[in-house]
This record gives structure tokens, C-alpha cells and sequence, in this order.
């Protein structure tokens, strides 16, 4: 995801850093740029993913200085590439705002939509043909966006990703960047499913955490047809 202008040193440190581990660092990407997710929740069932989706609410806003981040999104085997839904508060202090990104080479950044605490973004990531990928979502209000003259819309972005390698991991992320700490309470996911090439269940074992994260799970299902296996998890709640 990006986020921060100023943040060009950010290229030179992610190439090294993200190279390091896979469980404990998550690259991303953004034009105004995170270096890397602070807070994470990995899927790694170590196979092809072929669809990724998950639902945020909001969180409240930070009170403190710095920049926050907030993303699902999906990344590839050498942790070099990232496609993600980010809200940030980088862009404009004070306010949660909302956009697709993908990084790097190629570089992606939609426009972003200003979304208030309660609102759910809905983000599903599917494989096509010749390796495109669209990152489809949707976006619900909650109260005070509906307040705010917030509006239910949607939108997806796509690109081939082909000579990024294996997509074979999903995540659920916090970043935090300029002396951020993570003080906008918990961070509530819903309708959390992930469709990976193999039959063998992955879905109890194949994720791990960084950063330190408490968490809870609730909800983990598997089904299995053909050659694939998707992993679904009722809620996943940070913090």
C-alpha cells in the first residue's frame, strides 16, 4: 500500500528487509510509500493462490501523530510484490482514506475515497486468465458515514501479474510509519476465505502472525473440490 510522500527511501530499504522473513515482515507498496506491515495475519497454505477475500470495518482513528495503515491483500513468494485495499490516514491527517494499490514494477495507485469508522470494505482478489488478477470491493456505510452523506458503491482494478512469480500468500495487515503506534483500538475482519492449488486442508495450520499480534479466530471451515481447497473464517478480530 502507499501512503506517505516522502517516504522514496522506501525502495531501497524494502529490497532488503521484506527478504529477511516471510512470517515476520509484509512488503507493500504504495506511491507515497509503507515500507512494511508492522501488524500481520499470513495465509501461507505454500501453493498457487487463486482467490482471496476478506471484509474490514473501520477502525476508530488514531489520536496520535504518524501514519496509519489498515489492508488486506495478497502477496508473492519472494515478498517483492504486493495487491492491496489499504485505508490510510497518511493522505489527509485526521481522516481514513481508502484505495486499491499494487507495487512493484508494475505500480499502481486508484484515487482515494474518504470512508468513516463503521463503514465495511469488502475486498475479493481472483485469479483470470494469463495470471490477471482484480481486486473487486465494495463499500457498505456504517452510521456516521451515513451521517457524513456516505454512499454504498464499488469498483475493481486489474493487471497481469505474470513475471511477479508465485502468488501463494494472503494477509490481513497494520502499518504503521513516522512514529505511529497502534492506539485506534481493535480491527474487526469478517467473511475471511482463501482458495489455494491443493487438495490437503491448510486451513488450521497454514497462517502464522508478526509483530507480536493477539488475535482471535472464529468460525474456520475447509471444502475441498477438484484440485482446490478454500479455507473460510467467520471473523478474525485484532487486538
Amino acid at each position: 500500500m502507499a501512503v506517505l510522500s516522502g517516504w522514496q527511501l522506501w525502495l531501497g530499504f524494502r529490497m532488503g528487509f521484506l527478504s529477511l522473513l516471510l512470517i515476520f515482515t509484509a512488503g507493500l507498496c504504495f506511491c507515497d510509500k509503507f515500507a512494511h506491515a508492522d501488524v500481520a495475519f499470513w495465509f501461507q497454505p505454500n501453493v498457487a493462490v487463486t482467490r482471496f477475500q476478506a471484509t474490514m470495518i473501520v477502525p476508530a482513528l488514531s489520536k496520535g501523530s504518524g501514519a496509519h495503515g489498515v489492508w488486506p491483500g495478497i502477496q508473492n513468494e519472494n515478498s517483492g510484490f504486493v495487491f492491496q485495499s489499504v485505508i490510510s490516514d497518511s493522505k489527509v491527517p485526521g481522516t481514513w482514506q481508502f484505495f486499491v494499490e499494487y507495487c512493484c514494477n508494475p505500480d499502481y495507485q486508484a484515487s482515494a475515497i474518504r470512508v468513516w469508522p463503521g463503514d465495511s470494505i469488502t475486498s475479493i482478489f481472483t485469479m483470470g486468465a494469463n495470471s490477471v488478477w482484480t481486486d473487486s470491493w465494495s463499500l457498505s456505510p456504517g452510521s456516521a458515514g451515513q451521517a457524513a452523506g456516505q454512499r454504498a458503491q464499488a469498483g475493481s482494478s486489474s493487471n497481469s501479474f505474470a513475471g511477479k512469480g508465485l502468488i501463494n500468500k494472503g494477509l490481513l495487515a497494520i502499518e504503521l510509519q513516522s512514529g505511529a503506534t497502534w492506539d485506534f483500538g481493535q480491527v474487526q475482519w469478517s467473511s475471511i476465505s482463501i482458495t489455494a492449488s491443493t487438495t490437503n486442508s491448510f486451513c488450521s495450520s497454514g497462517y502464522a502472525v508478526s509483530g507480536g499480534l493477539k488475535y482471535s479466530v472464529s468460525g474456520s471451515s475447509a471444502l475441498t473440490q477438484d484440485s482446490s481447497t478454500t479455507c473460510t473464517y467467520s471473523r478474525i478480530t485484532f487486538g
